[in-house]
């Protein structure tokens, strides 16, 4: 029979544990489950879209240039340098300016017609694509810098080519205007006749000269350095932008988990826990015991004290629950380990593994065979002699263990129904204390369902449950009118929701 839990003195009605002051990076941990996977996501497409769009392949060339000083071409004002550095600087912006762009456009275009593979330029992308500048003996440097080896390099020949052709186009243009002036010139003293015949001949040497030294100056080029290519690393900007993905991502994903924490507050101590529960504390788990489980080995300081404090809340025995509100690595150790050190306090203990699913309790215990348990025992398919396992637990002591028997769809009705609760009832006549392992009572409802025949429940609580969740177990019980009985509290375990 259930009886309403009594009231407990430890906390006021009022009060709810739990602990939100925590930091990001104890959220971040908290919510480790989806924190650390968005992180590492984040942080390898980042490197994974560097890999793809970095690394670059720079063509670069030196166009040395002819000493334009004393060139008669040049004389017309404007055009003349002052100096070498001027002259370079005035190449340079014409090697990179529309009009060699442009030519560059028209020749690719030609070539395409021919190797279709060519990708097409357009005068947008090579005025990004393609930079000139003076170097420090006042000539000119051409750098074309693109994603591929072989079209930087084209591109870097094409404005080479383009610049040379355009130059030459340039003098010649100017030679010829200043061929055309001087004809004129000629013209006019042949039309006068007091024109002495000298001047005639000067004008013609003066534009022998001209078309001498325009065709000498040429392209204004001595030699051109052949374009040579130097690619850079993708490896390292994918490394860099990877690093700085996941620096990001860790510091949004944790200001995330951050303001979750804030609105699910978590129990970091025992005193958490019991307030939340509004049950005493039997006990506190703050490391891993020093052996494996097995049953015959000595269960350890702690859990000799949990069965102890159990004995001294509950004197009277009977069937007592032993669950989380969430799944937890350690809860069925835990239970045998609390079950072994009562039978060597020399009660008489039934543990039953209340969980037909996990049955790690019986695994525990060394049993792993799926029929033969609980569900044959309570729909009558088996007696409980056939069903109940005597185990040792060290000298002369020993506890009987029932297995979680065969799956079935719905556990928790067999467990509702009358025939399930009388099997359960009479085990209090034959044991001092009966521990059930149940399955998380937040996720399943054989819990629930096998409270209706218990006279309490033992709350295995992590450190890191959301006070939410044993706020949710505790009403539960409530309704189900079956009292806590106290709170075991584990340090070692942390939820990662």
């Amino acid at each position: 029979m259930n009886t309403p839990a009594p009231p407990t003195s430890a906390t006021p009605a009022t009060f709810s544990g739990g602990s939100s002051g925590i930091g990001p990076v104890e959220a971040f941990w908290r919510f480790r489950a989806w924190t650390v996977p968005i992180t590492l996501v984040i942080g390898v497409l980042a490197g994974l879209a560097a890999l793809a769009t970095s690394g670059t392949s720079t063509a670069s060339a030196t166009v040395y240039l002819t000493d334009p000083r004393g060139t008669s071409i040049f004389r017309d004002g404007s055009s003349n340098p002052a100096d070498l550095e001027r002259y370079a600087r005035q190449r340079a912006e014409f090697a990179q300016s529309a009009n060699v762009l442009a030519n560059v456009v028209e020749a690719i275009d030609e070539a395409r017609a021919d190797d279709p593979s060519i990708p097409a330029e357009d005068l947008d992308t090579l005025d990004e694509v393609v930079a000139a500048s003076p170097t420090a003996t006042s000539d000119v440097r051409i750098d074309c810098t693109t994603t591929e080896p072989a079209r930087a390099l084209r591109i870097c020949n094409e404005v080479i080519e383009q610049y040379v052709a355009l130059t030459i186009d340039d003098v010649n243009e100017r030679a010829e205007i200043k061929v055309s002036s001087l004809f004129a010139e000629r013209d006019r003293l042949i039309a006068d006749a007091e024109a002495q015949a000298s001047s005639i001949a000067s004008i013609d040497i003066e534009i022998g000269q001209i078309r001498s030294n325009a065709a000498l100056f040429g392209s204004g080029v001595e030699f051109v350095e052949p374009p040579m290519v130097e690619e850079d690393s993708r490896i390292v900007p994918a490394v860099q932008f990877g690093l700085a993905g996941l620096l990001f991502a860790g510091f949004a994903v944790a200001a995330l988990a951050w303001f979750r924490a804030g609105r699910r507050p978590v129990v970091t101590s025992g005193s958490d826990a019991t307030a939340s529960l509004r049950s005493p504390l039997l006990g506190e788990i703050v490391a891993n015991p020093a052996e494996p489980f097995a049953p015959a080995t000595p269960p350890g300081a702690a859990y000799q004290l949990l069965a102890t404090s159990l004995g001294a809340v509950h004197p009277d025995g009977g069937i007592l629950l032993a669950g989380t509100a969430r799944p937890s690595s350690h809860s069925a150790e835990t239970v045998a380990r609390m079950a072994t050190a009562s039978a060597r306090e020399g009660r008489r203990v039934l543990v039953v593994d209340g969980d037909t699913d996990g049955r790690r309790l019986s695994r525990l215990f060394g049993v792993d065979q799926t029929n033969g348990g609980l569900t044959e025992l309570l729909a009558g398919l088996a007696s409980f002699e056939e069903v109940r396992r005597s185990i040792g637990v060290g000298g002369a002591a020993t506890l009987d263990l029932v297995t979680g028997g065969r799956p079935i769809d719905d556990p928790s009705s067999l467990f509702r129904s009358h025939q399930g609760r009388e099997a359960m009832t009479a085990f209090k006549s034959r044991y001092d204390l009966v521990l059930v392992a149940i399955p998380p009572l937040l996720t399943a409802a054989d819990g629930s369902a096998l409270a209706s025949a218990a006279d309490g429940v033992v709350m295995l609580v992590d450190s890191g449950s959301e006070t939410h969740d044993l706020d949710t177990v505790r009403q539960r019980l409530e309704v189900l009118r079956t009292p806590t009985i106290g709170v075991v509290f584990d340090h070692r375990a942390e939820h990662g929701r």
